[in-house]
């Protein structure tokens, strides 16, 4: 945005607030005009009555006009002279009738009471001045932000429009590394006492400021070279924290919207390779079996046609399971339920690794299980997935372990190794789409849709996936629902 074309507002200097004491000499020359009044209500041959009236109208106008002390200063003027010159003796500030005390007491009890009064009004009517302005600003400033380019930092706009539609010299807005909404949440709440006493006047010209959202503490701005206003400083934090959380917010979103487009370019590229490779390995496979099932060929024959007949296997096996994964992460998968055995699903499972890796696989069950009754090819997908990272990230030759366990709700599977654990912050994202730990990027080779697989495999069931670690073990469950009594 052009911030040439905001109206920028002439900036309240508090300094300047009302209503602000006049000096002595404003006050001596409005005790010189009530004396002025009186000598000329006397030469004009008033009574007591008429140039009392005169005079406070006087201490009216001035109290409107000055405030109350120079209103005072001609009220106690003008009932020296209207003793001085309008009751006897004449000429004397002596009074001889009592009714004339009443006049002069009368006079400037109410000539005090109508000061005050206006003088009030007065500060009011500043204060109300005061934050019709307050307002004003705010209002533009709000409106601004509105404008600010989206794809662009916030922060250095946010500081730019503070310094011109606010007045301030100076603007430091520090925003918190990106991180995860929870964690966020999280260390708010260990740093919460230690940045409370951060939102205070560090000086008469400088203030801070702590930036939240909700609860959340986002950042924090400093507003130096100003006259430092409470009121309005909370006012523009809070502001600058909403601008702040919905430029982030429009960010996620649009990168979301990218995820998105690039997440169904990739399903249909898979979708597609995934049907193609499989009429012609169909007819590989069905040429290979037929040869084998001559039985003319030498030894040596037999054993490569059996090497070509077992690969075209295999690879007839990972197309499958392209299909299956493009249709789990296009959210077009309809499960198709089934009763199995737990002991044979994971048989299955290991039968499907290669003979190394079968060798380290040990499975345990504490009892005999019921059958589970669920997708039983998605299921099995989804732990041949968890046995894949498990051979992936642990020790060298070191035991992969299989076990499952029953409760009332359903059956869950854990698939546990040995290697570095997992750190704490990474064990909700390493099951989001093509996110790879640390660990996991300096170490093998892979595409971080595995564990994302699993857990849409869980979700599809009704389940959920997640890990936990102790010590160098890591234990990776999948959790699926009993299903209308089925289990049973």
């Amino acid at each position: 945005m052009s911030l040439g074309t905001t109206k920028v507002l002439k900036p309240i200097r508090f300094s300047e607030r009302l209503p602000q004491w006049p000096s002595v000499g404003i006050a001596s020359l409005c005790g010189v005009g009530a004396g002025a009044i009186a000598t000329l209500s006397y030469f004009a041959r008033f009574n007591l009555s008429t140039a009392g009236s005169v005079e406070l109208l006087l201490v009216v106008l001035v109290a409107l006009r000055f405030g109350f002390l120079p209103s005072t200063v001609a009220s106690l003027v003008s009932l020296g002279l209207l003793n001085f010159l309008f009751t006897t003796p004449l000429f004397t500030f002596r009074v001889d009738d009592p009714r004339n005390w009443v006049a002069l007491g009368t006079f400037e009890i109410t000539a005090l009471l109508v000061s005050r009064s206006s003088a009030q009004v007065r500060k009011h009517a500043a204060e109300v001045e005061e934050q019709r302005k307050r307002n004003l600003k705010l209002f533009e400033f709000s409106r601004a932000i509105l404008l600010i380019d989206v794809q662009s930092p916030a922060a250095p706009q946010l500081e730019e429009l503070t310094r011109n539609l606010i007045g301030v010299n100076h603007v430091g807005i520090k925003v918190e590394k990106s991180v995860d909404r929870e964690e966020l949440a999280s260390q708010s709440a260990s740093r919460e006492e230690s940045v409370a006493c951060d939102s205070h006047e560090i000086s008469d010209r400088t203030t801070r400021r702590v930036l939240r959202s909700g609860t959340t503490v986002i950042g924090t701005m400093v507003l130096s070279g100003w006259a430092c206003d409470a009121r309005l400083a909370d006012a523009i934090a809070s502001i600058v924290a909403i601008a702040l959380e919905r430029s982030r917010a429009i960010r996620k979103e649009n990168q979301a919207e990218a995820e998105r487009n690039a997440e169904q370019l990739r399903t249909a590229v898979l979708d597609g390779l995934a049907h193609g490779y499989k009429t012609p390995l169909t007819s590989i496979q069905a040429a290979s079996s037929g040869l084998l099932a001559i039985s003319q060929l030498t030894q040596t024959q037999t054993e490569l046609v059996t090497i070509i007949d077992d690969q075209v296997t295999l690879l007839s096996k990972l197309t499958t399971r392209l299909l299956q994964t493009a249709a789990l992460e296009g959210k077009e998968v309809k499960l198709k339920r089934r009763t199995e055995s737990v002991a044979s699903l994971i048989d299955d499972v290991i039968e499907q690794q290669d003979r190394t890796l079968r060798s380290r696989i040990h499975v345990f069950m504490a009892e005999p299980l019921r059958p589970v009754f669920a997708d039983i090819e998605l299921l099995k997908l989804a732990l041949i997935q968890l046995v894949d990272n498990a051979a992936k990230y642990s020790t060298v030759n070191s035991v992969i372990l299989i076990s499952a366990v029953q409760e009332l709700v359903g059956t869950t599977f854990v698939v546990s190794n040995e290697g570095s654990p997992i750190p704490e912050g990474e064990r909700n994202r390493i099951f989001r789409r093509f996110y790879r730990g640390v660990d996991a990027a300096k170490g093998p080779t892979g595409t971080g849709l595995g564990l994302s697989i699993v857990s849409k495999a869980a979700e599809a069931h009704g389940g959920r996936a997640w890990v936990t670690c102790e010590g160098s073990t890591n234990r990776f469950s999948i959790s699926i629902p009993h299903f209308e009594g089925k289990n049973r």
